[in-house]
């Protein structure tokens, strides 16, 4: 009987060395090939998650572009503010575009002169910070509308606040034989005049 299964566990073992043979063929061989596959696909899905990432962004584009553009308008362009970046600097930009404006109109300074202008304290701030002069001018009616007008259409953007006119009085006396005709009649005009700096009032706060 002995002999009967000795053949019998012989196969056993030729079994059992062909399972080790095959575990080590496995590892030597197929594990590395299994798992650089595996890294080849976590390698993919990380691409394809970077790559939806990118589309996602991508068709936000346009958005992000009209969001930019809405900001830009409310804003308003660098142009449509004082060059200057100090308050005194800024007032001084401003009295030099009103001379100009002012000698742009006038042929002669009796036709609209400036009296005077003095500083005011913006006790009211807006988001960007304001230069804010209060204006004296004596000017013929025409000089003085063509002048405003100026002021108005102006680059960077002024605006006028507080517009008083008031006409001078002038003598009503009967005009003599041969006498030259009257002047004519000057209006005296004050305004608060104002512009903006581009510089923020809460980035400034924040420094």
């Amino acid at each position: 009987m002995d002999n009967l299964k000795q053949p019998d566990l012989g196969r056993w073992y030729a079994l059992a060395l062909l399972f080790f043979l095959l575990a080590v063929i496995y590892f030597l061989v197929f594990h590395g090939f299994v798992n650089e596959h595996a890294l080849m696909n976590e390698e993919i899905y990380e691409l394809e998650e970077e790559r939806k990432e990118f589309t996602l962004l991508e068709k936000q584009i346009p958005e992000l572009q009209k969001r930019i553009a809405e900001v830009k308008e409310k804003v308003g362009d660098n142009t449509n503010f004082l060059q200057a970046d100090t308050l005194n600097l800024g007032r001084a930009e401003l009295v030099k575009i009103l001379k100009n404006i002012i000698s742009a109109n006038t042929a002669v300074s009796s036709d609209c002169n400036l009296v005077s202008h003095t500083n005011r304290i913006d006790k009211d701030p807006d988001q960007f910070e304001k230069i804010i002069i209060n204006v004296k001018m004596r000017c013929h009616f025409d000089k003085m509308m063509k002048t405003l007008s100026d002021i108005e259409n102006y680059i960077p953007v002024l605006f006028i606040n507080k517009l008083e006119l008031r006409q001078r009085v002038t003598s009503r006396r009967a005009p003599r034989k041969n006498a030259p005709p009257p002047p004519r009649p000057l209006l005296d005009v004050s305004f608060e005049l104002f512009a903006y700096m581009n510089n923020p009032i809460k980035a400034r706060e924040n420094d």
